[in-house]
């Protein structure tokens, strides 16, 4: 059975929102927060800018944190690859 909607209220960069999702709502939270926590990082190291410009560069530095995320596990799939090839082969070279 699905689990309902909820809403849950986060701050961001000043600005609360409404979020409905499935789940725990603290994972909610801690989400809004390292997006919160983020856009206050890039605030913080430029000088006046909109916060329209603050949501397009952490949207950019998050997006770069996800195409990293997914080429290390690419690579560690790629390794776990290779290391089971060469089980087999060392099993297959010991019958």
């Amino acid at each position: 059975m699905d689990e309902p909607k909820k809403s849950i209220v986060v701050d961001i960069f000043g600005t609360e929102y409404v979020v409905r999702g499935e789940g725990d709502g603290s994972y909610i939270k801690e989400v809004a927060a390292y997006v919160d926590s983020k856009m206050r990082s890039i605030s913080a190291t430029t000088s006046n800018v909109s916060s329209l410009k603050v949501a397009i560069l952490t949207a950019l530095n998050l997006a770069d944190e996800v195409f990293k995320f997914r080429a290390d596990a690419a690579k560690k799939q790629k390794n776990d690859e290779t290391a089971d090839d060469l089980i087999k082969l060392m099993e297959n070279e010991n019958l």
